[in-house]
């Protein structure tokens, strides 16, 4: 019998549940053996099994935790990210659940390897906590793709979508208007603090190799939790963080029409910030009203902000102007 559809953030949370399980048990290893173990703690061996590395026994569970949370983070934000982007979904949850069956039990290892020993220096971890560690994953990958879920489907732009079209304006030939508004993302912005605050926690211990991509990305989501939407002359503009660049821009001669609805960016377009699925694009920061606008290639263009209903009948009637304007140069250039 086939798993069903994941709906939601389902596997996204099985996967963080499955790392949040190798953490207790770490723990809970840690704290049943902590007075049979060394100090400093024997935690990182070479290739035949010595112990080469050392970590003070008052610094250890913390930077073993750190590092396990710092993969659960790691994972189960690909696996939101990729969710619809991917036709490999139930292998990227098999992939994040089987590294934490892996991590889990290498930390678990670590402890008791180190229990009992009256030096760090004399520690070993031999090969058969290398196969235990590969079992243990092989079994958390497996009950992981079921629980996941079935891949969800594609999310794509219906033509009959449930647009409601915008409140009609008129504007006089050379008149000016102008509509801006500021959106943003607090989930974004705290999401990439985290990722920050991981990659702040990696760097002292594993190196710059390891905390260093945590921190751009953390920085990259930081960077791009607001969107300033301003709708004039030159059609519909969303700049991040309201700079000049980078931008997309929508000009009126490629605007069929405008109108406004909810949108939920996780069903619409398959995630958080700039997205594309078939048939549609656009920015969703957080769920609520958007403009959106037919393309005159069919396609949509969407952009969650309050009082869309605003900016797409000034965004409908800039158009319509602009054909009109276009329309009559053509008529004016046929007759002469």
């Amino acid at each position: 019998m086939s798993p069903p559809p994941a709906r939601g953030l389902r596997a996204p949370l099985v996967v963080a549940a499955a790392h949040l399980l190798a953490c207790a048990a770490f723990l809970a290893a840690f704290l049943a053996r902590r007075d049979a173990l060394p100090d400093p703690v024997a935690t990182h061996f070479s290739g035949s099994g010595g112990a080469d590395g050392f970590t003070t026994l008052g610094a250890f569970p913390y930077e073993m935790l750190g590092m396990l949370l710092v993969m659960a983070l790691l994972c189960t934000g690909l696996v939101t990210g990729f969710l619809y982007a991917t036709r490999a979904h139930r292998r990227l949850v098999g992939l994040g659940c089987g590294l934490a069956g892996l991590l889990g039990a290498v930390a678990v290892s670590v402890v008791v390897s180190n229990a009992g020993a009256e030096t760090a220096d004399a520690v070993r971890l031999g090969p058969g906590a290398l196969g235990v560690a590969v079992a243990a994953a092989a079994v958390a990958a497996g009950l992981g793709v079921p629980a996941g879920g079935r891949r969800p489907a594609e999310p794509r732009a219906k033509p009959d979508a449930a647009v409601e079209p915008a409140p009609r304006f008129v504007l006089r030939e050379g008149e000016s208007v102008l509509w801006t508004r500021r959106a943003g993302s607090r989930p974004m912005l705290v999401g990439g603090g985290s990722l920050l605050a991981a990659g702040a926690v990696l760097i002292p211990l594993a190196g710059w190799a390891a905390g260093l991509g945590l921190a751009l990305g953390g920085v990259v989501l930081c960077a791009c939790f607001a969107v300033r939407v301003t709708v004039d002359r030159h059609g519909l503009t969303v700049n991040v963080l309201g700079l000049p660049r980078p931008r997309v821009r929508i000009p009126l001669d490629r605007i069929a029409e405008a109108g406004h609805r909810d949108v939920e960016p996780l069903r619409d377009l398959g995630g958080w910030g700039y997205r594309a699925v078939p048939g549609r694009s656009g920015f969703a920061l957080r769920s609520g009203p958007a403009v959106v606008v037919r393309l005159t290639t069919g396609s949509e263009f969407v952009v969650t902000v309050d009082d869309a209903a605003t900016a797409a009948a000034l965004l409908d009637a800039l158009a319509e102007r602009d054909r009109t304007t276009a329309g009559s140069a053509t008529d004016t250039t046929a007759g002469g």
